[in-house]
């Protein structure tokens, strides 16, 4: 079964066929990918669970959709998560990397629809040759058969491939309406240079794959807790979405242990991506060349740039940055994202870039937990930009532990400077129906606007609390919004 729509419809005709599933929840609870998913997520996780054990037919919200078609491993994780004792698994069994990486691994691409003359280049190697028409599908094992297939094919599974390091699935110059399916563990082995694992590129795509595929970034081996600010030389980004037009898609794909960033979608327009899990939470434990920090850092989940009309939804992000971080772009719907511990929701940061204007942007229907930040906006100091009509609605933050509600004209990387530039304008923002907790170190709102160059902000019922550090506004909004009583604003709320 498929899941399609803003969330998946799970549905057992019987309800013998409901028992079976219980019947089938181990007794002993085993930690595998599916509990360690609903224990991240366990304040929304919890309630759903509870239904689901009673009644499978519950909707599946995304965090549980990639076992949609196991229901048994989501009933079993379920009543562990409601009340089981979990036994412990090495971390390699709890991210399902199995596969032992090998660039020796027997290789092969196989056209399976129109003939054409195939040349071999090896004695396991095979690659069609351009007959006049292009063949349908090809089936690929090695990565060395990868070019070809993009060359000659417009239905591509890749299979089990396993990259040698320093090299990327290029995938940049698609046939338009190629389809490519990933299959089984992609697994990337080591080398330390910056380049991307994956670059995509055409008109009219569908970047997918397939049940139980696995996309294995190999993360371990480069994080030392500097991500992109220092280090050993890492892969800034594991994909690269750059002038993928028209009517395209990325869907239903699992990537766990990327090095630094996840997804860069630039240039690009027309694009649907939807069904994503981005598991690093491997990389929240320090490792021997991280200085007690968390191992992974800078690991982004979803970076736009220069994006216009696009949809990033119904997806999971379990990292250490930014959940999703719009940067410029136009007309960008953010729905149904669910965020572990990331630097949140974010416009930003903005200025100082070759495209600094953002504008036409929706963030909603969201969960951000364990995070440093909810909804943010940030621009950066002594630069200039344009950021209009942005709207954050229907957000649950929880366990926030720097800013609740951040709009800041002071950002630097490596923190804030407390000096506010008014080179970026931000006008036309509404902040409503954001609610939750900031921790005893956080802040549940701050507002630092620079002169002038905040315009028309209404903020309405929103209720972050907990904060132990007082919040800090400097800006009058309109709305009901009261930063922790320094403004008692009276003007009407906005439609």
């Amino acid at each position: 079964m498929r899941i399609t729509g803003l969330s998946a419809l799970l549905a057992f005709a019987t309800v013998g066929q409901s028992a079976v599933i219980q019947e089938r929840a181990t007794a002993t609870c085993t930690k595998d990918a599916c509990l360690e998913v609903l224990e991240l997520f366990a304040v929304v996780a919890k309630p759903f669970c509870s239904a689901y054990t009673k009644a499978p037919t519950h909707t599946l919200p995304a965090y549980a959709a990639r076992w949609s078609k196991v229901p048994e491993k989501i009933s079993s994780a379920c009543t562990c998560l409601n009340g089981g004792k979990p036994t412990a698994v090495p971390t390699s069994a709890i991210l399902s990397a199995t596969v032992t990486p090998s660039s020796t691994a027997a290789s092969s691409v196989v056209a399976t629809s129109t003939p054409s003359v195939v040349v071999t280049t090896s004695p396991t190697t095979t690659v069609p040759v351009a007959t006049g028409t292009p063949s349908d599908a090809c089936h690929v094992t090695a990565y060395s058969a990868i070019p070809a297939a993009v060359a000659f094919c417009t239905s591509i599974v890749l299979d089990g491939i396993t990259v040698p390091g320093n090299s990327t699935i290029d995938l940049s110059k698609l046939k338009a309406g190629t389809k490519v399916t990933f299959k089984g563990t992609t697994f990337w082995e080591y080398f330390d240079a910056n380049y991307p694992f994956i670059k995509v590129g055409g008109t009219n795509l569908e970047i997918t794959a397939a049940e139980g595929a696995i996309l294995d970034g190999n993360g371990q081996s480069w994080w030392d807790g500097l991500g992109s600010n220092g280090g050993i030389a890492k892969p800034n980004h594991f994909i690269e979405l750059s002038k993928v037009l028209g009517s395209s898609s990325v869907h239903d794909i699992y990537i766990q242990n990327y090095p630094v960033h996840c997804f860069s979608v630039s240039n690009s327009a027309g694009l649907d991506i939807y069904h994503i899990t981005l598991n690093n939470s491997a990389g929240y434990a320090p490792n021997n060349r991280s200085n007690g920090l968390p191992a992974s850092h800078n690991s982004d989940g979803f970076d736009l740039a220069s994006t216009n009309n696009t949809k990033v939804r119904d997806s999971v992000v379990i990292n250490q940055d930014d959940c999703v971080a719009i940067t410029s772009g136009n007309n960008i719907v953010v729905n149904n994202m669910y965020c572990n511990g990331s630097h949140g929701l974010s416009i930003g940061s903005v200025g100082g870039k070759s495209n600094n204007n953002v504008t036409n942007m929706v963030f909603s229907n969201s969960i951000v937990l364990n995070a440093e930040n909810g909804a943010r906006i940030k621009t950066n100091e002594n630069t200039t930009g344009y950021i209009n009509n942005i709207l954050f609605e229907n957000i649950r933050v929880e366990n926030i532990s720097i800013y609740g509600i951040d709009i800041q004209q002071d950002y630097l990387n490596g923190g804030p400077t407390g000096n506010p530039t008014a080179g970026v304008l931000i006008e036309d923002i509404v902040i409503r129906n954001v609610t939750g907790t900031a921790t005893d170190e956080g802040r549940d709102y701050y507002i630092l606007c620079g002169s002038g160059s905040c315009k028309n902000i209404t903020i309405n019922d929103v209720d972050v609390h907990g904060g132990g550090v007082p919040s800090l506004c400097n800006f009058q909004t309109n709305g009901n919004f009261d930063c922790d009583g320094k403004f008692n604003i009276t003007a009407a709320p906005a439609p």
